[in-house]
């Protein structure tokens, strides 16, 4: 069954991309059809977090020259389906409006990563789906964005799966919750934890859910993924020591630590 979900965040830096990737990572591991698409035109990164800089067949080829789906589609070593965008500048003028059209001949989940902001590129995202995700941070810069974005995607009519509160360290300047919730009208469907192990996945051009399964923020996207798919997670036992022995990096000393392994 075919379903687009549009990952989008009002303001960069609140980790839309690192959520699309991990995310779709862990609905894959756990038995999902799903394919992830970089819809940010000009400043793509899901082939940089995947390690794969220098794509010959992207999504700019299938929107300017009208390639198919199956050319630009490639295979990650963890078995991980995707599409990626051109880094180059020759490619900014790419017209985003075709996506919707496209995307509609993929039987699968796709999860489809959004420019930041409100531009014409986000605008053709939630156009092509049938469901969104919103990413923020709980911090007000990020928040304020994200509630433009909400709104927009309820004039769009576009369905709001819930938002992705991310990077929590549990400082006291950081809006919770709750207040999240009630100012935005939405559900936070899942937190994710702020985790140095995620910075250095990237530098290792890993997602976290693959390179450290055991990380706390990795525990937290298979959550999610199990919440938005429907498919059982069980939390692995005795997190603390496979923690050591994976040599995972501790949560920061500010969080605090409420799991059970």
């Amino acid at each position: 069954m075919r379903k687009i979900i549009g990952v989008l965040s009002g303001k960069g830096g609140t980790g839309k991309t690192t959520t699309v990737v991990n995310l779709g990572l862990a609905m894959h591991k756990l038995g999902e059809n799903v394919v992830i698409v970089d819809g940010d035109l000009r400043n793509p990164n899901i082939g940089i977090h995947l390690g794969s800089i220098e794509s010959y067949m992207t999504l700019h080829d299938i929107l300017d020259r009208e390639i198919s789906l199956l050319e630009a589609l490639h295979i990650h070593e963890t078995g991980l389906r995707f599409i990626p965008a051109h880094l180059s500048l020759n490619y900014l003028n790419t017209d985003a409006s075709k996506l919707k059209n496209i995307l509609k001949h993929f039987d699968c989940t796709v999860l489809l990563d959004a420019p930041s902001g409100l531009d014409k590129g986000a605008l053709a995202v939630l156009e092509a789906a049938d469901e969104s995700l919103i990413v923020t941070t709980p911090h007000l810069p990020d928040l304020t964005g994200c509630l433009k974005t909400i709104e927009l995607a309820r004039n769009m009519d576009v369905l709001i799966k819930g938002i992705v509160l991310n990077n929590i360290c549990g400082h006291k300047h950081e809006i919770s919750k709750k207040e999240i919730e009630a100012v935005s009208n939405t559900e936070v469907i899942h937190s994710i934890p702020c985790d140095k192990n995620i910075a250095m996945s990237i530098a290792a051009k890993m997602p976290v859910v693959e390179r450290l399964p055991f990380s706390p923020a990795s525990i937290a996207f298979f959550e999610l993924a199990s919440k938005l798919t429907g498919r059982e997670y069980k939390k692995p036992r005795f997190l603390a020591m496979r923690r050591i022995a994976h040599k995972v990096l501790p949560k920061s000393h500010s969080f605090k630590n409420t799991e059970k392994a």
